[in-house]
C-alpha cells in the first residue's frame, strides 16, 4: 500500500509541472540524497524494519558514452526475533557505458551497462553473539534509462555484487542480486525529486549471531525519496 501511495504521489507531482518547457536530455551529471520511507529485511521468515536508512550519491558524464558514478547506502535494523541489531553499509564506485537507443524528442532511451568496485560493512549483534566485518568486491549492472514524459524519467537496473573475488577463503563470503527502479521528476533545470525502489537479497556464507549462521539469505526491500541537483 505504501508503495502505491509513493508512486501515486510522484505521478500527481508530474502532472503539476508545466508542459511548455523544452524536454531536457537525460541527465548523468548530478548529486543526490535520499531518505528511506520504508526499509526492511527478512531472515528465516522474521521481518525487521529500519527507521534510519539513507543514501547519497552522484554521477558525472565524462564523454558521450562513459559515466562515472558512486553511492553510499546506510541502514540499521532492529532484530526482534534474534536480539539486538544488524547495521549494513554499502559503497559503490564505478563506471557505466551508455548506449543511446533513441535520442531527441520527448522520449529518449539509453541502454546502460556498468562495472563497479564495491565495499560492504556488516555489523550484527544478537543474544548469541555478533561480529563486525568489512570486505571489498566487484559489481556488475545493466539496465535502461528512459524519458517517459517531458519532465519525468525512469531507470530500471539489475545489479549483481560479489564480495568473494579478492579472497575466496574468508568465512563471511557474500554476494547479492538486486533490482532497482528509479524515477526522477524535474522541477526546474537544476532540481529534481527522486524516488527509488530496491529489492533483492544478500547471501552470507556465514552470519554470526544466528542460531543457524551458515548460508544465510537476507531479503531486503527499500523505498527512498530524495532530491537531486543536476549540474547540466
Amino acid at each position: 500500500m505504501k508503495y502505491t501511495i509513493a508512486v501515486a504521489t510522484v505521478i500527481a507531482l508530474a502532472s503539476t509541472v508545466s508542459a511548455a518547457d523544452d524536454r531536457r536530455p537525460l541527465s548523468y551529471t548530478y548529486i543526490e540524497g535520499e531518505y528511506a520511507i520504508d526499509s526492511s529485511i527478512e531472515i528465516y521468515g522474521d521481518s525487521s524494519d529500519s527507521d534510519n536508512a539513507f543514501a547519497i550519491g552522484g554521477s558525472w558524464q565524462i564523454s558521450r558514452h562513459f559515466v562515472l558514478w558512486g553511492r553510499f547506502n546506510s541502514t540499521s535494523y532492529d532484530l526482534p526475533g534474534f536480539g539486538e541489531h544488524l547495521n549494513l553499509k554499502l559503497g559503490t564506485l564505478g563506471a557505466m557505458y551508455r548506449v543511446p537507443i533513441r535520442e531527441g524528442g520527448d522520449s529518449p532511451l539509453d541502454f546502460l551497462v556498468g562495472l563497479s568496485f564495491e565495499y560492504q560493512n556488516t555489523d550484527i549483534l544478537t543474544q548469541l553473539g555478533g561480529e563486525s566485518f568489512s570486505d571489498p568486491g566487484i559489481g556488475f549492472g545493466a539496465g535502461i534509462k528512459a524519458g517517459i514524459a517531458r519532465h519525468f524519467d525512469v531507470t530500471a537496473l539489475l545489479r549483481y555484487y560479489d564480495y568473494g573475488v579478492f579472497n575466496e577463503g574468508f568465512r563471511n563470503y557474500l554476494d547479492g542480486l538486486f533490482f532497482e527502479l528509479g524515477a526522477e521528476l524535474g522541477l526546474s533545470r537544476r532540481f529534481s525529486l527522486t524516488a527509488t525502489y530496491v529489492t533483492g537479497e544478500i547471501d552470507y556464507l556465514n552470519l554470526p549471531g544466528l542460531s543457524r549462521p551458515e548460508e544465510v539469505e537476507v531479503d531486503r526491500d527499500e523505498v527512498r525519496l530524495g532530491v537531486r541537483f543536476n549540474f547540466r
